[in-house]
């Protein structure tokens, strides 16, 4: 079927398919006078007056056309770029290129420490140098030029710090420990924005448009992939975040070629923001849970810490981890005491260590808590620090002579964003048995009739704060050899630190039965002294020096409680 076009000047033939397709791509107006005799006989009549023009014609389509190829300068990518080049020329300025990088980019420690968000969208402006302007500038506007013809000023920079921040979010969660800067997130948006609208409006787009979206810019965007995958330095989890905030936005956003589309687009707007808001707020109120932790295990006490921090030495003379932007500082650390310790003397003894590096040092809120099977307690330290007010939270728990502690200490100002990361460590907390102890049972298992891994285990069991099994395995191995010196002074060194009932009756039993050995004196003379009878310790000092004058041991022992050693 042939349609007759009465053209200025000569009459254009066209078959019906390509006169179909023409009108669906607006290149014939409605007052074209046409003649299809089928319809109009031998008469021009103008297209519009006729049912299956009116029928063919697309408005939306049409609209969608027009409005991608207007000409003019998208306001909206002008403004980015614009920004960005002064933002770039004013980090000339001394000291401001320091201040940007320090305060505005993308840091995982400011912004799940400090709830400073809006570096998830402030690193998107800075630039690090000309090369990195220019290349993302680059991209910027000639994506941006594109989608904001064809999408309007709204939904482009939806996409471009929707994509910013998605790509910040996903760089910052990923790679915690590295700064991070640069468009390239909200580039990366814009080009998968551009491929996703060319596959959905390929039909619809200009033969002539094609080549800005759609395939025509997939392999852009994978050189820039792969090229960052295989360079240093290149932040490709901003990247990828950002690639895919684009992508998924532009399935929901459409050319605003109807009040419906132009509705639908308000409300993926005010979707997207409200989604960044409520992420940003989360951030702000309780970003702390999003902290990665590492174990970091001093023997068999474990407390994981951030696993960004970094390892060095406290002013208590602790190996700490330091946070990366500074006031923070956490401890997990464990102490051997000469003998058994309570954990408010081992606090007491923290505190002693503070004060001699601290000012104004104040301990308040003491409670008791448990950990495990370990009794421990809890306390906030304040003190004034190097021009500073500064918190600790410390939790001390105890084991025979072994103090186990985990403390963090802030800034006054941002201490309770931290004390949060302490209760989280704690809860994954876990103190088992030490070692020595694990190889002494295992080797008292193997060997039961042997004296001396029963000796052993009496040993380990002292030291992990057990005397009642400490005593069964010495009063075992005294069973198999009921003369054996070790065994004796470890027993009376149990009932002697650890206060047992029955220590005063142990001690002249041991004195009594006259073993000839000093270390055996000595430690029954020690736990007369604990158990208050210091006459009686005195006496057994007094017939152990006469009968062994000058035995170094006893010397020691006679020189601490002031008694004579005058041969």
């Amino acid at each position: 079927m042939i349609i007759e076009l009465q053209r200025p000047g000569y009459i254009q033939r066209l078959l019906y398919d390509e006169f179909e397709e023409r009108v669906r791509d607006g290149e014939i107006p409605a007052d074209l006078p046409i003649r299809f005799d089928a319809v109009t006989g031998d008469d021009f009549i103008p297209a519009g007056e006729l049912e299956f023009y009116r029928e063919l014609v697309d408005p939306e389509r049409r609209a969608f056309r027009d409005q991608l190829m207007q000409r003019g300068i998208p306001i909206a990518t002008a403004v980015l770029v614009g920004f960005q080049i002064r933002v770039y020329l004013a980090s000339w300025a001394p000291g401001m290129e320091s201040l940007f990088q320090t305060d505005f980019t993308n840091w995982a420690p400011a912004v799940l420490e400090r709830g400073e968000v809006y570096r998830l969208l402030t690193y998107g402006l800075l630039h690090i140098g000309f090369t990195h302007l220019l290349f993302n500038l680059t991209f910027l506007a000639y994506t941006g030029y594109n989608l904001e013809r064809a999408l309007g000023r709204s939904n482009l920079l939806l996409l471009y710090f929707a994509s910013v921040f998605s790509g910040g979010a996903l760089s910052m969660m990923m790679a915690p420990d590295r700064p991070s800067l640069g468009a390239s997130g909200g580039d990366f948006g814009l080009i998968a924005a551009a491929v996703v609208f060319g596959w959905k409006h390929w039909d619809d787009i200009p033969p002539s448009a094609r080549t800005k979206f759609g395939w025509a810019l997939a392999p852009y965007l994978a050189f820039s992939l792969i090229s960052g995958l295989t360079a240093e330095n290149v932040d490709n989890w901003g990247h990828l975040g950002g690639l895919i905030a684009g992508a998924v936005l532009m399935t929901f956003i459409a050319p605003a070629t109807s009040p419906q589309t132009r509705q639908r687009n308000r409300r993926v707007r005010w979707s997207a923001a409200v989604g960044m808001i409520v992420i940003a707020a989360g951030l702000t109120i309780r970003g702390d849970v999003l902290i990665g932790l590492t174990d970091r295990s001093d023997e068999n006490w474990s407390v994981p810490v951030p696993e960004y921090w970094r390892e060095g030495w406290t002013f208590t003379g602790d190996r700490g981890w330091f946070s990366p932007i500074g006031g923070a500082t956490m401890v997990v650390a464990r102490t051997v005491h000469d003998r058994p310790i309570t954990p408010r003397d081992a606090a007491n003894q923290l505190m002693r260590r503070i004060d001699s590096g601290a000012s104004n040092v104040q301990a308040t809120a003491w409670t008791d808590v448990t950990i495990g099977e370990a009794q421990g307690v809890r306390s906030e330290v304040n003190f004034h620090l190097a021009d500073e007010n500064h918190t600790m939270w410390t939790i001390m728990l105890s084991r025979g002579i072994v103090s186990y502690r985990a403390s963090i200490q802030a800034r006054a100002d941002i201490a309770h964003r931290y004390e949060r990361l302490l209760e989280r460590s704690l809860s994954r907390a876990v103190l088992s048995d030490p070692e020595d102890l694990v190889r002494a049972i295992e080797r008292s298992e193997t060997h039961p009739r042997s004296w001396q891994p029963a000796i052993e285990l009496g040993d380990a069991l002292y030291r992990a704060g057990h005397p009642k099994q400490s005593i069964d395995a010495y009063d075992k191995a005294l069973a198999k050899v009921p003369d054996r010196t070790e065994a004796i002074v470890g027993r009376l060194r149990v009932f002697s630190d650890y206060d047992l009932p029955g220590g005063q009756a142990a001690a002249i039993e041991a004195i009594e039965a006259d073993y000839g050995d000093a270390r055996v004196t000595v430690a029954a003379v020690d736990l007369l002294d604990a158990s208050g009878n210091a006459e009686r310790a005195r006496i057994a000092l007094d017939a152990a020096w006469r009968e062994q004058p000058g035995n170094g041991i006893l010397r020691r022992a006679r020189l601490q409680r002031n008694l004579p050693v005058d041969r």
